[in-house]
C-alpha cells in the first residue's frame, strides 16, 4: 500500500507540474513556436482544473482514506482518461503514455483506499 501511495503522490505532483507548465508556457506542451492567445487561454484553463485536482489527489488518500478519497481519485483518473483521449486525437504519444499511467495509478489508489 505504501508503494501505491508513493506512486500516487508522484503522479499527482507530475500532473500539477505539467499543468503549471501548460499555464505559464503553453508552447512547451503544444510544441508551437509562439503561443497564440487561444493556447494561453486553454493553458490556463487546463491549469485551473488540474492544479487543484492534482493537489487533492496528493493529499486525499493520506488525509481522508475511505469513500471520499476514492471518489476524488476516481475523478482524477477520469480527468486523465480525458487527457489520454486528447493525446490519441492529436497523436501525442507522450501524452497518451503519461495520462494512461496516471489513470492506472489513480484508479488503483482509489480502489485501495475505498
Amino acid at each position: 500500500m505504501n508503494a501505491l501511495l508513493a506512486a500516487n503522490a508522484v503522479a499527482a505532483v507530475a500532473s500539477v507540474a505539467f499543468a503549471l507548465v501548460g499555464g505559464v508556457r503553453p508552447a512547451a506542451l503544444s510544441e508551437s513556436g509562439t503561443p497564440s492567445a487561444g493556447e494561453r487561454f486553454y493553458g490556463w484553463m487546463y491549469a485551473t482544473r488540474a492544479v487543484p485536482l492534482g493537489a487533492a489527489a496528493l493529499v486525499a488518500p493520506i488525509a481522508w482514506p475511505g469513500p471520499a478519497s476514492s471518489l476524488l481519485l476516481s475523478a482524477a483518473a477520469a480527468a486523465q482518461v480525458g487527457d489520454a483521449a486528447i493525446g490519441i486525437a492529436t497523436r501525442k504519444w507522450t501524452m497518451i503514455a503519461g495520462a494512461s499511467l496516471l489513470t492506472v495509478i489513480h484508479a488503483a489508489t482509489a480502489a485501495a483506499t475505498a
